[in-house]
């Protein structure tokens, strides 16, 4: 009977653990309205799956060395995609942006865009991830 109680409140503790380290998913699907765009191409959502969620990636060399590109829309109001100038996905001083409305009172067709229309600096970002919004 001990061991049993050991067994239980062994797994009830590792199954905390695992929500407190991110090693297991709040909410296992998302919803159709989370979307992800690269120059209008669905990345995440919309009939691409959710393989790169929680995954740094790295923008396709087209998108890399033409400056006038990528144009990013988020979609939805459970995810944001955060966008990076270096191919790691860390942050570099103030390069970094991030994209999505994490507000659950908005409507859940919310779309946010970033180009380098609004900031020209952007061309030369390579990587980016998307995650959950908290």
């Amino acid at each position: 009977r001990a061991m049993k109680l050991f067994a239980v409140t062994f797994a009830a503790v590792s199954l905390q653990q695992a929500f407190a380290f991110g090693v297991v998913s709040r909410r296992s699907q998302l919803d159709i309205n989370q979307k992800v765009y690269i120059e209008n191409s669905p990345v995440l959502g919309d009939g691409a799956g959710e393989g790169i969620l929680n995954q740094c990636q790295g923008f396709a060399q087209q998108h890399v060395s033409n400056p006038s590109a990528p144009e990013v829309k988020v979609c939805g109001t459970g995810i944001k995609a955060t966008f990076f100038l270096r191919n790691r996905c860390k942050g570099y001083y103030e390069h970094q942006v991030t994209v999505g409305k994490c507000d659950s009172g908005m409507a859940s067709s919310t779309c946010d865009s970033w180009s380098p229309e609004n900031d020209a600096r952007f061309g030369h970002y390579q990587s980016y991830i998307i995650e959950q919004c908290p």
